[in-house]
């Protein structure tokens, strides 16, 4: 973020989040924390170095905190937001926060190896993500705090004519020269130059008088927007679609480009930077991804190799071990005859020889070489040693146990490489992103304000609301039912209010009969394994809240009067299904009839004995295998 961009975030910040209270922080990656408050759950985000700006993600957290991170909390959690202030118009911005203890300021360095420093109330280093001594400040636990020295002139405050020292920078560039003289940073110095309708390589020794008035009016115009609070932000994309930057206002260096207006520059950096994490994110994973299906192949190919040994060691170890008892009397008397020549001590040129007239006599075709060990005999295309010490039915038992140890590698093997192959799979054919792996910031659904009760569309697209407890029972009735409104309640004590929301339409006989329905799910007939319960319904004219003389009605309780529409054996079932909205997947819950005309991915749950919790995990698994079939039931 720019120096303008900080000062566009505190103008927003000043009017969102002063007077909130902390509720609480996360430190989720190294250099960034996310602050909570309330009320109405508004999340700021820092990232030191890099941005500070309220995000509507869901940033996943670590389970356990950091020590920094409970440090924070400590001193800051329950505190009050009292001013958020830009320091000098640099990429610092200062929270000052009041505590029972005093009040702190939380200081936020946005810019290269910058900092988040908690400063106690006698302005103390208490805390610091980073301690160093510095050519020019230094930052460290007790030392009264220095601010970062400024880059430059405030061009929010700064008088006009101090641009005429632009011309002390001698053979410097204009570009350059402006960067290093002005805090709005090399974007905005370009702006400037575009304004002026000048050269950013021009000499700045060279600038004339008109032109440094041209420069000082567009510093004067590039500055309005802040100063009057008159923002238009943008979110400028590149030539591929993806977001480039964004803007407290249009820039002229960006003229020509997509842009996407939004309510405020809070919003649209957090597009900006969460949708870059994202891709981020996403291209590490990718990558990871490539590099896990490179390794797996690498070890299937190991697996292929050391698989074709084995089993040519078990083919082998068979062979030998057969030919040798094929031709157990021809080896026997062969090697009685080598034994033999060497009690007598004949030399071994004439125990060759002897060796070879035998096996010729006795096996034509078969090769016989005597060495120190014993004999090497070449059978069958097989080459085999006979040791001295050995018999030869020994060695063929020692080759069939070879063969044997072989299999059982070979067996082993075999699973290992079944095992690799599915990995290699999953990794090729699966979603990229998988739960345990993800780190990337998922955007937060707001709720609407149907969202506090038990809620469903029906099937003719009534809204159609339950309440939850006692409570939200009283609330649903008197804040939410308006006199066109239908209410339903299940024959049974302590059951839900339901209410269709007509909106003066005239409701159809398919959503009567799904409210009753919900009617008597919500109710606790499901408990108690019912099957099916009376549901009653009635206007929202024949509901009071106001008990007859003598009597008291309870919380969430109300009166009923006139006529009652009853609809009789109401069956008790529910649905649990999955849409996608907004790139968003989203559960819904609701009579059979209303899901499926959402969506065609559902299970239908009926009363029985399974716990919730089992319950809520096989639905999951079902809905997460790609598309269940329609109508499975669970209980």
């Amino acid at each position: 973020m720019s120096s303008m961009d900080i000062a566009a975030v505190t103008l927003e910040l000043g009017d969102r989040i002063v007077g909130q209270r902390i509720d609480n922080i996360y430190h989720i990656i190294p250099k960034t924390f996310i602050l909570r408050l309330r009320p109405g759950d508004l999340r700021l985000l820092i990232e030191i170095e890099r941005r500070i700006h309220l995000t509507r993600f869901d940033y996943p957290t670590p389970p356990k905190p950091s020590n920094l991170c409970m440090t924070l909390r400590k001193y800051l959690n329950g505190g009050v937001v009292e001013s958020v202030r830009q320091y000098e118009f640099e990429r610092i911005l200062n929270l000052e926060v009041s505590t029972s203890r005093g009040n702190y300021l939380l200081v936020a360095e946005i810019f290269r190896r910058g900092n988040l420093i908690l400063v106690d109330p006698e302005k103390r280093v208490r805390l610091s993500l980073r301690y160093a001594r510095m050519r020019d400040r230094e930052v460290i636990r007790g030392v009264a705090y220095q601010p970062a020295p400024v880059t430059g002139l405030n061009p929010l405050n700064m008088e006009p004519a101090r641009l005429q020292e632009l011309r002390s920078a001698g053979e410097m560039g204009l570009l350059e020269a402006l960067t290093s003289t002005l805090s709005f940073g090399p974007l905005y110095c370009r702006e400037v130059i575009l304004l002026s309708g000048l050269d950013g390589e021009k000499p700045a020794k060279d600038l004339s008088t008109a032109e440094i008035e041209a420069l000082t009016e567009a510093v004067l115009k590039l500055r309005e927007p802040i100063l009057n609070r008159d923002l238009d932000p943008v979110v400028v994309y590149g030539d591929g679609g993806a977001p480039l930057d964004a803007l407290p206002f249009p820039l002229k260096a960006y003229e020509g480009r997509a842009l996407r207006r939004f309510r405020t520059y809070n919003e649209a950096a957090d597009e900006l930077y969460s949708t870059q994490v994202a891709e981020g994110e996403y291209r590490r994973l990718q990558a990871s991804r490539l590099e896990e299906e490179a390794r797996l192949q690498r070890i299937l190919r190991e697996q292929s190799e050391r698989k074709s040994m084995l089993e040519e060691a078990v083919l082998r170890g068979k062979r030998v071990g057969d030919q040798i008892f094929l031709n157990l009397p021809t080896i026997m008397e062969v090697l009685e005859t080598v034994n033999a020549a060497r009690r007598a001590g004949s030399p071994i040129q004439q125990i060759q020889e002897a060796a070879e007239r035998k096996a010729a006599e006795l096996k034509p075709g078969m090769e016989v070489q005597v060495v120190k060990e014993g004999l090497r005999l070449s059978l069958a295309g097989e080459t085999i040693q006979i040791r001295y010490d050995k018999t030869p039915q020994g060695v063929a038992e020692e080759h069939y146990a070879n063969a044997k140890r072989a299999t059982q590698k070979l067996r082993g093997l075999e699973e290992s490489i079944r095992e690799v192959e599915s990995k290699l799979e999953r990794l090729k054919t699966g979603p990229l992103l998988e739960k345990e792996t993800v780190k990337i910031p998922t955007r937060m659904r707001e709720k609407l304000w149907y969202e506090k009760f038990h809620w469903f569309k029906s099937s003719d697209g009534f809204l159609v609301l339950s309440g939850r407890d006692a409570q939200s029972n009283e609330l649903l009735l008197r804040r939410y039912l308006q006199k066109q409104d239908l209410v339903f309640h299940a024959e049974i004590h302590g059951a839900p209010f339901t209410v269709v929301k007509t909106e003066g339409k005239t409701v159809p006989e398919s959503t009567i009969l799904e409210a009753a329905q919900a009617a008597a799910s919500r109710s606790k007939a499901w408990s108690l394994d019912l099957t099916s319960l009376d549901v009653y319904w009635v206007r929202a004219d024949q509901v009071g809240g106001k008990a007859p003389s003598g009597e008291y009605l309870g919380r969430g309780q109300f009166m009923v009067s006139g006529k009652r529409n009853v609809i009789r054996g109401v069956e008790l079932r529910v649905a649990i299904g999955v849409v996608e909205e907004d790139e968003q997947v989203r559960i819904i819950s609701g009579p059979p009839s209303a899901v499926m005309s959402q969506t065609g991915r559902y299970v239908e749950v009926v009363p029985g004995r399974t716990s919730s919790g089992r319950l809520a995990k096989k639905a999951a698994e079902i809905l997460n295998v790609g598309q269940p079939p329609p109508g499975a039931r669970l209980s």
